[in-house]
C-alpha cells in the first residue's frame, strides 16, 4: 500500500465503494450508454427463476444451503478432507486455536493459489487416486502440500505455513507439488511462486497483523482479531467487525496490484470504467472489486465460525464476486451481450492466442486481457445485477436477508447455474488475475 492516499483512494480501498460504483455500471445499462455490452432487462426474471429452480432442486430448505468459501473445494468427491484433518488434530490433544490456526493457514495458501489452472492440468489425489481439474483440483493439490509439509519451516510441525518456508520455496518443489510435466501444463506457475513470496514478505513486514513471533503465519491473524479492541467477548464467542478483517485481507490478498501485475498501484483490485466517466481528470470513473480480498474474507469467515463461535458483524457489506461461473448466468440466459465489434476484436486475440505453444485450437471464442474494458464493464455488471437477482430470488422465497445470505445464494444458485460459457468466453483473464474461475 501507498504510505499517503487521498480521500478518494481511501474510498476506492472500501467495501462501499465496490457496491456503490456497480451500481454506477448498472445505472449506465439502464440508460443505454455501455460501451461493450447490451442488456435486455425483459430478461431479468428470468436469471431470477433459474436461480430459484436450481435451489428448489438442490435443497430442501435455502437454510440448508451452506455458506460460499474455499471449504467446499476441498470437499470435492463427497470426501471431508478439512473436517478429516480437524478430528486428527483434536484426537491429538490440540486446542480449538491451534486448529482454527492452522485451518487459517491452509484455507489462506489455498485462495491465494485458486488461479485458472487452464484446459490441459489435472491433479491425481495422493490418498485416494482420484483426478481432479480446476478450482477443486488446485485445492486438493494444496492440502496435499500443506499436509506434507511443504509450507512449512519446520519439520516437527508440518501442518503449517510459515513465512520461512514460503520465502525458500522453490519451482521445483512447487512443480512437483502440482504434478506438473510436459503433458501436465498448469497455467500461470511462475505467476503462483512470486505470489506466495510475496505472502512471506507480507507475514514478516506486517507484524502488527500476523505477530512478532519468530514464526510469521498467516493464521496468527487470530490474535490480532481477537485482541483488537473492537472486538466483543461473548458466550457463544467474538463478535469481530469485518472492518477489522478486510485490511489485513487486502494486505495477503491483492499482491498482482502491489507488484504491477494489474489493477491500479496501491489501490489494488480497481479499474476505470470508460461508461461512467464524465472528467478523465477526477477518479469517480474508477470501478473497485477486490475480488480475492473478499474471496479470502468469505473463505477465512467459515472456520473462525465453526470451530471459535466467532461472529463477523458487518458481512452485508461483502458484494457477488464478480468470477466466471457467477458471470456465466448473465451471458447463458441472454441477459448481457457483447456488442458485434468487441465480437469481432476478442475472436481475433484468441485466434493470436491460439498459435502460442499449449494453447486449446478446437473451440473459438473471444478473448480479452483483464485489464481490457470489456472486462472492467463485465465484471461491474455481474456484480450489480447479481445484488438484484440476489434481491428477487428471495421475494420470490419469502425469505429475508437473514434466512438467506448473500453466501448461500452465491453457492446454492449463481455460483452453480453455468461456467462453461464464460469460462471460454474470457479464457484469458486468469493469466493476470488470481482466481478468476
Amino acid at each position: 500500500m501507498v504510505p499517503t492516499l487521498t480521500p478518494d483512494e481511501e474510498y476506492l480501498l472500501t467495501l462501499r465503494s465496490v457496491r456503490e460504483r456497480c451500481f454506477k455500471v448498472q445505472e449506465a445499462a439502464v440508460k443505454k450508454r455501455l460501451q461493450h455490452f447490451d442488456v435486455d432487462q425483459s430478461k431479468l426474471e428470468d436469471v431470477v427463476q433459474i436461480v430459484v429452480s436450481l435451489i428448489k432442486r438442490d435443497y430442501d430448505h435455502p437454510s440448508n444451503i451452506p455458506v460460499h468459501g474455499r471449504w467446499r473445494h476441498f470437499d470435492v468427491g463427497g470426501r471431508p478432507r478439512v473436517q478429516n484433518l480437524i478430528n486428527a488434530w483434536a484426537s491429538l490433544g490440540q486446542d480449538t486455536m491451534t486448529q482454527t490456526r492452522r485451518v487459517l493457514d491452509l484455507f489462506v495458501v489455498a485462495v491465494l493459489l485458486d488461479v485458472e489452472a487452464g484446459h490441459l492440468w489435472s491433479y491425481t489425489e495422493n490418498a485416494s487416486g482420484r483426478i481432479y481439474k480446476r478450482t477443486e483440483g488446485i485445492a486438493v493439490a494444496v492440502l496435499d502440500m500443506f499436509t506434507a509439509g511443504v509450507f512449512s519451516s519446520d519439520p516437527s510441525e508440518p501442518h503449517r505455513v510459515d513465512s520461512a518456508a514460503l520465502m525458500a520455496l522453490n519451482m521445483d518443489t512447487l512443480r512437483q507439488g502440482f504434478q506438473v510435466d510436459s503433458r501436465n501444463i498448469l497455467v500461470g506457475l511462475e505467476d503462483r511462486l512470486e505470489l506466495l513470496h510475496h505472502l512471506g514478505e507480507v507475514l514478516q513486514d506486517r507484524q502488527d497483523y500476523f505477530g512478532s513471533q519468530l514464526v510469521a503465519r498467516p493464521g496468527n491473524l487470530l490474535e490480532y482479531l481477537l485482541e483488537h479492541p473492537t472486538t466483543i467477548k461473548t458466550k457463544k464467542g467474538p463478535l469481530i467487525h469485518l472492518e477489522t478483517l478486510w485490511p489485513v485481507m487486502q494486505e495477503m490478498g491483492e499482491f498482482w496490484a502491489a507488484e504491477g501485475k494489474g489493477g491500479s498501484r496501491g489501490l489494488g483490485d480497481v479499474w476505470p470504467c470508460q461508461a461512467i466517466q464524465n472528467n478523465p481528470q477526477s477518479s469517480e470513473h474508477f470501478v473497485s472489486f477486490h475480488k480475492l480480498s473478499q474471496w479470502l474474507v468469505y473463505s477465512v469467515i467459515e472456520p473462525m465460525e465453526k470451530l471459535l463461535g466467532a461472529t463477523i458483524e458487518g458481512t452485508d457489506q461483502l458484494t457477488p464476486l464478480p468470477d466466471y461461473r457467477n458471470g456465466g448466468l448473465l451471458m447463458d440466459t441472454g441477459f448481457i451481450t457483447l456488442k458485434k465489434a468487441d465480437m469481432e476484436r476478442g475472436l481475433q486475440n484468441y485466434r493470436q492466442n491460439s498459435l502460442l505453444p499449449g494453447q486449446p485450437k478446437v473451440e473459438v471464442a473471444p478473448m480479452f486481457e483483464m485489464s481490457d474494458p470489456v472486462v472492467v464493464e463485465w465484471r461491474a455488471l455481474t456484480t450489480a445485477y447479481l445484488d438484484l437477482v440476489a434481491e428477487r430470488v428471495r421475494e420470490t422465497l419469502k425469505l429475508s436477508r437473514k434466512q438467506l445470505a448473500l453466501t448461500q445464494l452465491i453457492e446454492g444458485g449463481t455460483w452453480n447455474v453455468s461456467h462453461y460459457l464464460t469460462y471460454h468466453f474470457f479464457p484469458n483473464m486468469s493469466l493476470t488475475l488470481p482466481h478468476f474461475d
